[in-house]
C-alpha cells in the first residue's frame, strides 16, 4: 500500500511541477498518397504505431494546488506508514 501512495503522490506532484502528463496516441494506418503525375509509382501504405506523448495539461492554478496538496499528502501518509512498519 506505501508503494502505491508513494507513486500515486509522485505522479499527482509531477503533473501539479511540471504542468505536463502522458498521453496515449493511438496507432493507425496512413493510406498512400497519390500521385500528382500520370504513370508515377504509388508509395505503399505506412503504419504508425501507438505510442504514448507528453501534453500540456493546461491546469490552473487551482488545480495545481490541488493535485500538489493531494499528491503531498500521499507521499506523508506513505511517509508514516513506512515508519509504523506496514
Amino acid at each position: 500500500m506505501t508503494l502505491v501512495l508513494i507513486l500515486i503522490g509522485a505522479a499527482l506532484v509531477a503533473v501539479a511541477t511540471f504542468n505536463k502528463m502522458p498521453q496515449f496516441v493511438p496507432g493507425r494506418v496512413v493510406p498512400p498518397r497519390v500521385p500528382s503525375r500520370q504513370g508515377a509509382a504509388a508509395t505503399s501504405e505506412r503504419v504508425e504505431y501507438p505510442r504514448v506523448r507528453i501534453a500540456s495539461a493546461r491546469l490552473t492554478e487551482n488545480g495545481r494546488a490541488l493535485l500538489t496538496t493531494i499528491g503531498g499528502s500521499a507521499l506523508i501518509i506513505a511517509f508514516f506508514l513506512t515508519l509504523s512498519g506496514f
